[in-house]
């Protein structure tokens, strides 16, 4: 079948991310017993769309996400990598104290950001590590030697806490769920939810597969849609442009 051409003119779903290329082979299997609030590592190859159903899309980064519960909740580790121009580098580590809630609340974090890779020489300094944490209403982050304290409405989640929380919500229909996003855990964003949008049979690669989505819509940023497979591991989250794909090997495609 010949490529299709032209602007890409509807919303990401699985089966137009099979049309672009995206998604080349079925999801990975799921793990024996997988337990989404046990311990467990996932990798995701983050994808990005530039409008164009022939050029210019491609994989752009990964993104590592530990989860290991503890006597108080849980901890989540983060590491993203994005590619960006002239072979330059954009590395995000983060370690987030959470509750095991409905949203994987963070309490406290510790957050790094610096950049690598070529033509770095004679730039200023582009790195910086913060810290922070929120606790009833109260938000308060730390930089350089400066704090920052803020009120934002509870309850409140970051971005990529919700990659780890919505694995844990029942797959059947329920109230939405109201919240306050800290995206990138630096920008707090009020307004959002997150709701049950049921089963869906959707064409993945080679195979058609039966994937559960929940939707996700707030101030500040593109609609979410996470879909997680009948074992409740997210296996996709497309947001705007941008898409994220459970992918073991990510980490190695852009070593």
């Amino acid at each position: 079948m010949a490529k299709q051409k032209g602007p890409v003119t509807c919303p990401l779903d699985p089966t137009v991310l099979t049309e672009l290329g995206a998604l080349k082979a079925a999801p990975p299997p799921s793990p024996d017993g997988f337990d989404p609030a046990g311990a467990w590592t996932a990798v995701y190859r983050i994808w990005t769309c530039y409008g164009h159903r022939d050029r210019g899309n491609q994989t752009m980064g990964a993104l590592r996400l530990e989860r290991r519960p503890d006597a108080d909740g849980h901890r989540l580790a983060v590491r993203q990598v994005f590619h960006q121009s002239e072979g330059k580098r954009h590395w995000l580590e983060a370690d987030v104290r959470c509750r095991t809630d409905a949203l994987g609340t963070p309490q406290a974090w510790t957050l790094a950001s610096r950049f690598d890779g070529d033509h770095m020489e004679g730039l200023p300094p582009m790195a910086f590590e913060a810290s922070g944490r929120i606790a009833g209403g109260a938000w308060e982050s730390s930089s350089g030697g400066r704090t920052l304290r803020r009120t934002v409405p509870e309850p409140a989640t970051a971005d990529w806490c919700l990659f780890e929380a919505v694995q844990r919500l029942p797959l059947t229909p329920a109230d939405p769920l109201r919240f306050t996003v800290l995206e990138g855990l630096g920008v707090a964003k009020a307004d959002h939810l997150l709701a049950y949008d049921g089963p869906h049979e959707v064409t993945w690669g080679p195979t058609t597969v039966a994937l559960h989505r929940f939707r996700h819509h707030g101030r500040g940023v593109y609609p979410y849609e996470w879909w997680v497979d009948g074992s409740h591991r997210l296996v996709l989250v497309v947001t705007g442009p941008r898409t994220y794909i459970l992918d073991p090997k990510a980490e190695g495609l852009l070593a």
